[in-house]
């Protein structure tokens, strides 16, 4: 089960902008989706393709609420922990579901010289959310934990979590380029204005 930690926290970042007033929604449609599970590399062109088919017959709804429901109890768990408060227990039942969810459909697989875990079904609707639920469930239960950050960026409502990699464990910003610029800015105008 080679998932990355830090998908699970991408996961809750397709909610951009998520604490202000003119949030974005990633995952408005089942074929938004599909395509970031393709982008982070959770199906093969395949899956896409066969998902992509089944999706424009019915829409696949019901995985796009599960998918939301899953993302936001994923926001709510990691926000907390990286505020130093405890994880809702509600959400952690919520990503409990998906977790036994996808340990039902797990197997063993051949890969290349050996064995590796992978998921038994080839192209359900609903199969990345398992990947992401490993994800979080790896990172809630791994030393990486305590690298959990929530974005400075409070005042203009950023919200984006993060796996704080740097040495000295003090990251601020989900990424210099956008919110942690802002925020320079912003004192230096502040500064600026407040002499003037």
């Amino acid at each position: 089960m080679g998932t990355d930690l830090e998908l699970c926290l991408d996961f809750a970042d397709t909610l951009d902008w998520r604490t202000s007033n003119h949030a974005k929604d990633g995952l408005d449609s089942y074929a938004a989706l599909l395509e970031w599970s393709s982008k982070k590399g959770l199906l093969d062109q395949k899956q896409a393709t066969t998902l992509g088919r089944a999706a424009n017959k019915d829409g696949f709804a019901p995985v796009l609420a599960e998918a939301v429901r899953l993302r936001e109890a994923i926001y709510r768990i990691f926000s907390a922990i990286a505020h130093k408060t405890r994880a809702p227990p509600r959400d952690l039942a919520i990503l409990n579901e998906y977790l036994a969810r996808s340990l039902s459909r797990m197997a063993v697989k051949e890969s290349g010289n050996g064995y590796d875990w992978g998921l038994s079904c080839e192209t359900s609707p609903e199969m990345m959310l398992y990947q992401v639920a490993e994800s979080a469930a790896m990172l809630l239960t791994s030393e990486d934990l305590a690298r959990v950050r929530e974005c400075a960026n409070e005042e203009e409502g950023c919200g984006s979590l993060f796996l704080d990699c740097s040495k000295s464990q003090t990251r601020r910003w989900c990424s210099m380029e956008s919110c942690g610029n802002r925020a320079k800015s912003r004192k230096f105008y502040d500064k600026h204005l407040r002499v003037a």
